[in-house]
């Protein structure tokens, strides 16, 4: 395994039960091997209603490093990127 680093905003602890309600979180770094990450996270119900919404105004959606989990939590979001990196897909995210 790659060593990495997964990084939220130092203060993260203090909003992060109004990043789960809102659904989406888009300010967490990783570091894998040298290269850097913007990872864009969302639970399944603010996806669908992203998508939706993107959709309704005739434009397509499209997310780059987009990290689907079943809550946007520092734990959820931290396992994700761990799997990410087990699994090897990291090699399919864009660096920054």
């Amino acid at each position: 395994m790659s060593s990495f680093s997964f990084v939220l905003p130092a203060d993260f602890a203090d909003y992060e039960w109004e990043v789960t309600a809102k659904g989406c979180f888009s300010e967490a770094r990783m570091t894998v091997s040298g290269k850097h990450y913007r990872l864009n996270f969302y639970d399944a119900v603010r996806l669908g209603q992203e998508i939706e919404s993107e959709l309704e105004r005739g434009e397509v959606f499209f997310e780059p490093n987009l990290v689907i989990v079943r809550s946007v939590t520092k734990a959820d979001m931290e396992q994700a990127a761990e799997q990410l990196v087990q699994s090897g897909q990291v090699a399919l995210l864009t660096p920054e």
